[in-house]
């Protein structure tokens, strides 16, 4: 912007001249006012540099001896012989060989960190989803994150709501090394409600009706509890101890599925799917990346059928 002359009258007939010459922001803040300026005269004749107070000068100073000076008016080093500036066509070979080497590093250095910058946009665009999925979905979200999971560690996945309709059974049956688990999939903002525990009750009951070719061996139900909360402030445990302990099948929260998935932990997804240990319960914390397991030993969990003749 400029700023003219101009004679307003001030307090009692007093004149008042304004500064003529020209202000050009420099940096200017997100709520675009100006923090660095450039003030010129309207004689021309200085530049002035206006600075947040409590700058370090020496920096300031040096970024414009070394940096702006060079790049934007390299004829006023030159006419002060500064040894901040050398014309190319007066180096020595060491000093050629040197800055060439210098320049070559600058631009590898830009060109990795472009290559690192895409490289960690398409992993979170790879993760994002499952991480959103098992931390903070619900519905099909949910279902879709847990079958991605299963799938990385080894099952093989398939959408019963999509292949046999919605409500008819369970969300997913999961099928490894000729174990086939149903798993049931649920999100609760609050405490998760005993129902979820019926309804997979109840596929169980109906799954023979459905596929009497194909029995099943273990079931799991797997809820993203209170998932309104922060991840960090939800309860460990999706139901009492004293629930699970009456119950044929194992109860996984979402969020521990979570943390396996991102450590890439497949053999306890494996057993706490397949109900070989007790996810719920006791975890073992390896001082080496503070990886979280189940304890496999305090508690198996019997196949569906098993249990079920067992009582």
């Amino acid at each position: 912007m400029t700023v003219r002359a101009g004679a307003p009258e001030g307090a009692r007939g007093t004149t008042v001249h304004e500064p003529e010459g020209e202000l050009v922001p420099i940096l200017v803040d997100s709520l675009g006012e100006a923090v660095v300026v450039r003030w010129t005269p309207g004689d021309g004749q200085q530049i002035w540099y206006v600075i947040p107070d409590g700058v370090d000068w020496n920096q300031v100073v040096d970024w414009l001896v070394q940096r702006a000076l060079p790049e934007h008016v390299p004829a006023a080093l030159r006419s002060v012989r500064s040894r901040h500036h050398v014309d190319p066509a007066l180096e020595t070979p060491a000093e050629t060989q040197a800055r060439s080497s210098l320049e070559e590093l600058e631009r590898r250095y830009l060109e990795d960190k472009a290559r690192l910058e895409d490289e960690l946009e398409q992993a979170r665009q790879e993760a994002e989803p499952v991480r959103a999925g098992l931390l903070y979905g619900s519905g099909s979200e949910l279902e879709d994150a847990v079958a991605v999971v299963l799938r990385a560690a080894g099952f093989t996945v398939t959408d019963l709501d999509e292949e046999l309709g919605n409500t008819l059974s369970a969300d997913l049956l999961a099928v490894l090394n000729g174990s086939t688990c149903l798993v049931e999939v649920k999100a609760a903002a609050g405490a998760a409600g005993e129902r979820l525990i019926s309804q997979l009750q109840r596929h169980l009951e109906k799954w023979p009706q459905l596929r009497p070719g194909q029995p099943v061996t273990c079931a799991t139900l797997i809820v993203n509890h209170q998932h309104r909360l922060d991840p960090a402030q939800r309860p460990a445990e999706v139901y009492q101890r004293r629930v699970i302990d009456t119950l044929s099948f194992p109860v996984i929260a979402s969020g521990d599925l979570f943390r396996w998935w991102r450590t890439q932990d497949w053999p306890a997804v494996q057993a706490a799917v397949l109900g070989q240990a007790d996810s719920g319960g006791e975890r073992d914390e390896s001082p080496s990346g503070g990886r979280e397991t189940p304890v496999v030993g305090r508690r198996r969990w019997l196949p569906w059928g098993k249990s079920q003749r067992a009582r």
